[in-house]
C-alpha cells in the first residue's frame, strides 16, 4: 500500500534565472539555433536544480492566441498521462490547449507557462491532489479562461470547490497597465466591466480584479486565493514586455510560472 504524501511546490523564475524561452527575440543576433537550444536548456536545467526537479521535465501548452496555432475550443484541457510523456525533454512535447492538468502520480513533472506581464494561475485541489494550471493575459481573461480553468478541475477531479485553493501569479498590475485608448481585444462586456477604468485620458486595466470575477462565480472565496504581490512592470527583478517597449532598460525575455508535485516522507 503506497502511503506516499505529495506537497504542491509553486515556483516563479525572473532575471536572476535566465530567459525561460527559446524564442530568438530574446538572444543575440549572431546565435545560432543550436546554441540558444543548448543555453535554454541549461538554463532550465539550473532552475530545476533550484526548485528539486529535472529541467527537461517541463510541461507547457501551447494556446491559438499566443502560437496563433490551429483553433480549437476555449476551454480545451489536457491531463497529463504517459501518452503525453513521449520525449527526453519535455519542453518540445506540443500540448495545444488553455489548461493542463495533473495529479500527484506525476510527482516532479512541472506543468507551467513563460509571461512577462500575463497573469499565471495554478489552481489546486488540495484534498484529492490534482492541479491545473493557465496562463491568463487580457486576451484569455476576455475569453473567460479563468472560469474553464475552475470548471474543468471540478470536472477532473471531482472537487469539493472549498477544497480548491487558486494562485495568481506575478504580473502587471492596475497602475502599471494603461491604454490611450480602450483596448481592441476588450469585447467581453460582462468581463471587464469595473475591470477597465478610465482616469485622466488613459485606460488601465486590473486582470487581477477581472480573474476574481470569474472565480467567484464559481464559487471560490477570497480566503482562496493568493496573488502575488510583484509589479513586472516596476519591479527590476522580472521581465516585463511592457517596460520593454515603453522604456527599454530592462532586459527582454521570459519568466516561467510552474508547479510539481513533491513527494514528502511521512
Amino acid at each position: 500500500m503506497n502511503n506516499s504524501k505529495y506537497k504542491l511546490v509553486i515556483f516563479e523564475t525572473n532575471i536572476s534565472d535566465g530567459i525561460m524561452s527559446p524564442n530568438k527575440k530574446f538572444y543575440p543576433k549572431d546565435y545560432t539555433d543550436k546554441r540558444i537550444e543548448k543555453e535554454f536548456l541549461n538554463t532550465r536545467l539550473k532552475v530545476g536544480q533550484k526548485y528539486g526537479f529535472d529541467g527537461r521535465k517541463i510541461l507547457h501548452p501551447k494556446q491559438k492566441d499566443v502560437k496563433f496555432i490551429t483553433d480549437y475550443s476555449d476551454s480545451k484541457y489536457i491531463r497529463i498521462s504517459d501518452k503525453y510523456l513521449t520525449k527526453e525533454d519535455y519542453w518540445y512535447i506540443d500540448l495545444l490547449a488553455d489548461i493542463l492538468i495533473i495529479d500527484k502520480n506525476y510527482p516532479n513533472i512541472v506543468i507551467g507557462h513563460g509571461m512577462a506581464d500575463c497573469p499565471v494561475i495554478i489552481a489546486e485541489d488540495t484534498k484529492n491532489k490534482v492541479v491545473a494550471i493557465s496562463h491568463c493575459g487580457s486576451k484569455q481573461i476576455n475569453r473567460e479562461v479563468p472560469r474553464y480553468t475552475i470548471e474543468t478541475l471540478l470536472k477532473e477531479s471531482n472537487s469539493n470547490i472549498k477544497d480548491i485553493k487558486v494562485y495568481i501569479g506575478s504580473c502587471i498590475k492596475e497602475e502599471s497597465y494603461r491604454y490611450e485608448v480602450y483596448p481592441k481585444w476588450a469585447t467581453n462586456t460582462k468581463v471587464w466591466k469595473n475591470n477597465i477604468k478610465k482616469k485622466d485620458s488613459c485606460y488601465y486595466i486590473d486582470l487581477i480584479s477581472a480573474i476574481k470575477n470569474q472565480l467567484e462565480e464559481q464559487g471560490i472565496e477570497e480566503c482562496q486565493i493568493e496573488v502575488s504581490p510583484y509589479d513586472t512592470y516596476t519591479n527590476p527583478n522580472y521581465y516585463s514586455h511592457t517596460n520593454e517597449k515603453r522604456n527599454g532598460p530592462k532586459p527582454n525575455g521570459q519568466n516561467f510560472v510552474g508547479c510539481f508535485y513533491k513527494e514528502i516522507q511521512n
